[in-house]
C-alpha cells in the first residue's frame, strides 16, 4: 500500500513545543547553577571538602534529575491509555492520531531535561565516566541523544504519540533514583529512610517500565503499519524497541540485587548506578 503524504507540523504546534523546551533547559541551568551554589552550605563546606568528586557530581545533579522525574510524568497522566485506539481493521492506531495537548508539553519538558542532562555529562565527561561507569555513561547518551532527536517526531506529526507518552511517564522512578543517588553520595543510604526511598525507587521502575512492557508491546506488534510513511516506520522500529531492552537490562540488575540483598548478600546500593536509569 502506498504512503499517505505526510501531514504538516502546524508552525503554532512547533512553536509551543518549542516554547517548552526552551524553558525546561533554561530552568534546568539556572536550577544547577543555584543548587551548585547552595550544596556546599546545605551539606557543610566540611563535608563536601571531603566528598569524592564522583559523589560530588551526584549531588549536584540530583535535583534536576529529581524534577524531570516529578513534573514530566505529572504532565503526561491525562494523556495516558493503556492501549491506542483501534482502527476498523482491529489493529492499533499509529498515525494520525489526535494527541491529548499534554503529551506535547510533557515531552517538550523530559526532552529539554535530557538536553541539559547530555551537554552536563559531555562537558563533564571524566566526572560523570567516573560517577556512573564507562557503559553507563554511553547507554546514557544514546538514551539521551535517540530521544532527543526522534520523540518531537512522534509527538509533532501524531506518530506513535502513544510510546513517547509512556516512556514520558516511565521518568518517575528517576525521582527516587535521584534521592537514592544522593543518599548513596552522603552515606545515609543504610538507614530507614534509605531503605523507603529504595523501595519506592524499585517499585515505581517496573510499575512504570516493565508491568506496562507488555501491553506496549502488543501495540507495537499489531500496529497499522500499513498507514504509516516509510521514513516514519523506519525510524520506529529502530528506536521505539530501545527502550525496552534497555529497562529489561536494568529490572535484571535491579532485580538480582535485590536477590542478593534478600538472601542476605551484597547491600542493595548495587541495584542500579547512583547516577540513574533512563
Amino acid at each position: 500500500r502506498v504512503s499517505p503524504p505526510v501531514a504538516m507540523v502546524s508552525q503554532t504546534d512547533l512553536a509551543s513545543f518549542a516554547t517548552w523546551f526552551v524553558a525546561s533547559v533554561v530552568g534546568h541551568v539556572l536550577l544547577r547553577l543555584a543548587w551548585g551554589a547552595a550544596a556546599p552550605k546545605v551539606i557543610g563546606k566540611a563535608k563536601w571538602d571531603a566528598l569524592p568528586e564522583p559523589k560530588r557530581y551526584s549531588l549536584r545533579f540530583a535535583p534536576n534529575m529529581a524534577l524531570n522525574g516529578l513534573v514530566a510524568p505529572l504532565v503526561v497522566v491525562p494523556a495516558l491509555t493503556r492501549l491506542p485506539a483501534l482502527t476498523r481493521d482491529g489493529a492499533f492506531e499509529t498515525v494520525g492520531t489526535v494527541a491529548h495537548p499534554n503529551a506535547s508539553v510533557a515531552c517538550a519538558l523530559a526532552i529539554g531535561y535530557m538536553a541539559f542532562d547530555l551537554g552536563s555529562m559531555l562537558v563533564g565527561y571524566e566526572a560523570s565516566v567516573k560517577a556512573n561507569g564507562l557503559l553507563t555513561f554511553h547507554l546514557y547518551v544514546w538514551h539521551h541523544l535517540l530521544s532527543i532527536l526522534f520523540w518531537p517526531v512522534a509527538i509533532l506529526h501524531g506518530s506513535f504519540v502513544h510510546f513517547v507518552n509512556w516512556f514520558v511517564a516511565s521518568e518517575c522512578s528517576s525521582l527516587w533514583l535521584a534521592l537514592r543517588g544522593a543518599m548513596l553520595s552522603l552515606g545515609t543510604i543504610n538507614t530507614p529512610l534509605g531503605l523507603i526511598v529504595q523501595l519506592l525507587f524499585v517499585i515505581t521502575f517496573f510499575g512504570s517500565r516493565i508491568v506496562v512492557m507488555p501491553d506496549l508491546v502488543r501495540a507495537f506488534v499489531f500496529a497499522d503499519w500499513d498507514k504509516v510513511p516509510g521514513w516514519q516506520a523506519a525510524i520506529a522500529k529502530a528506536t521505539v524497541p530501545v527502550p525496552f531492552a534497555l529497562n529489561v537490562y536494568w529490572g535484571l540488575m535491579i532485580a538480582r540485587s535485590v536477590a542478593k540483598v534478600a538472601l542476605g548478600g551484597k547491600k542493595k546500593r548495587d541495584a542500579a548506578p547512583a547516577g540513574k536509569t533512563d
